[in-house]
This record gives C-alpha cells, sequence and structure tokens, in this order.
C-alpha cells in the first residue's frame, strides 16, 4: 500500500512568500526523479499565504528516502514557511513514527 502525505503550510512572513513558492517548485523537481517518489503536488488554498502539498511514496521508506535526499531544501523551506497540519494515510515506518512523536496537527489513518 501506498503512504499518501498532506502537509498545509504558511509563510512565516507575508513578504517571504516569492522564496517559499521558489523553494517549493525546487523540492517538487527534485521529488520528481525519485523512483519512489509517486506523487508530490503543489497548491495554493483560499487562505492567503497557506499552501498544501499531496504526496504519495511508494511506501514510507520512499517518504524517508525523500526528506533524506532534500534535507538542504527543507532546511530552507522551514525557514519561511510554518507546518499547520499533516495527515498521513498509510502505515509509517519507525523513522516517520519517531517524527510524529510529540507534534501538534498530526493526524494517522491507517488502512483497515
Amino acid at each position: 500500500m501506498t503512504l499518501l502525505v498532506q502537509c498545509e503550510f504558511r509563510v512565516r512572513q507575508p513578504g517571504n512568500e516569492p522564496e517559499l513558492v521558489r523553494i517549493a517548485r525546487a523540492l517538487a523537481s527534485a521529488a520528481a526523479t525519485e523512483p519512489g517518489t509517486l506523487r508530490y503536488q503543489w497548491f495554493t488554498t483560499q487562505r492567503p499565504g497557506h499552501y498544501t502539498i499531496l504526496e504519495e511514496y511508494a511506501d514510507a521508506d520512499a517518504a524517508e528516502t525523500h526528506n533524506g535526499n532534500v534535507g538542504a531544501l527543507l532546511g530552507e523551506f522551514f525557514s519561511v514557511a510554518e507546518l499547520v497540519s499533516i495527515a498521513f494515510y498509510g502505515e509509517l515506518n519507525q523513522y516517520l513514527r519517531d517524527w510524529i512523536a510529540g507534534r501538534d496537527g498530526v493526524a494517522l489513518n491507517l488502512p483497515l
């Protein structure tokens, strides 16, 4: 079963939106070459300064690999954006279970 992830982010400072968009596009470009990344698509929302991403991976290990591959870009991204919420649909590996431990705004949806 694949792992689907939906995240919402908000820009930290209104003037940083062009930088957020630049980094989001760089992340999408990097993800396009990863064999375990099946979908990596950014969206604007109806709320100013808020953005959503849908990520789909072959499995949780592919999500972990993606995060490792784009670590430097994620560091840049989190300097201009903050995580509002994240929802996982599928099984998590230990890396992701550790990552969500103690975080607010996390929804975990496990398969039946």
